[in-house]
């Protein structure tokens, strides 16, 4: 005797998922054919419908080709610019640049060259020295600045090296007064990156693309 299986707690297999697939060109052209081939001769593919078949692989085949070119002519933009940059970067060897970012150099001398541009008239200014994670350590007076572009000339009183640097400056009101600032040095090197030209300035790296000046 034989007992169904419902009610006991038996479950059904599902059937399996089936995996969705995309159709490429040349497959579609294989089934077109197949159905032209096979196709009942009493019964012909109708004008239409095998002109609408051709008509969707015809557009199937121009977008893969388009898609294609523009693929390749990105490839190429790309390449030149890169190429643009890479003989700039080495066109530059020897030249002082100034570029943005918040470094400055003092010398042997315990002179230090700010360069910054200065929003409004301009005002009181005060060297800021930063850390690596730009936290202020320090001051220094740096006298009064015009507004635009500007060279300040700091007695840093600081050994030889390299510092990070903000320039804060106050109006004659008393208002804060905006002051972008910039690092500068002679370039004596080009160095690639992740696809980036950078330029190497006295032990420091420089992008490109931050250059704000060239002067011999």
């Amino acid at each position: 005797m034989t007992f169904p299986l419902s009610g006991l707690g038996a479950k059904t297999p599902a059937p399996p998922k089936s995996e969705r697939t995309e159709l490429g060109k040349d497959q579609f052209l294989k089934l077109l054919v197949t159905q032209l081939k096979f196709q009942d001769p009493l019964n012909p593919l109708e004008p239409d419908a095998f002109a609408a078949q051709l008509a969707q692989f015809t557009s199937v085949e121009q977008l893969t080709k388009l898609n294609e070119t523009i693929s390749a002519q990105g490839q190429d933009s790309a390449l030149r610019t890169l190429l643009d940059k890479t003989t700039l970067g080495a066109s530059l060897i020897g030249k002082h640049i100034v570029a943005e970012g918040n470094d400055f150099t003092v010398g042997s001398d315990g002179v230090a060259t700010i360069h910054a541009n200065v929003g409004g008239d301009g005002g009181k200014a005060t060297l800021v020295l930063l850390d690596q994670s730009g936290k202020p350590i320090g001051t220094k007076p740096a006298g009064v600045v015009r507004g635009g572009s500007q060279t300040v000339v700091v007695q840093a009183g600081l050994p030889a090296g390299t510092y990070h640097y903000r320039l804060d400056v106050e109006s004659a009101k008393g208002d804060r007064v905006s002051a972008q600032t910039f690092t500068a040095g002679v370039v004596d090197g080009v160095l690639f990156e992740a696809g980036v030209v950078w330029l190497k300035v006295g032990g420091r790296k420089i992008q490109l693309d931050k250059l704000s000046e060239i002067t011999p």
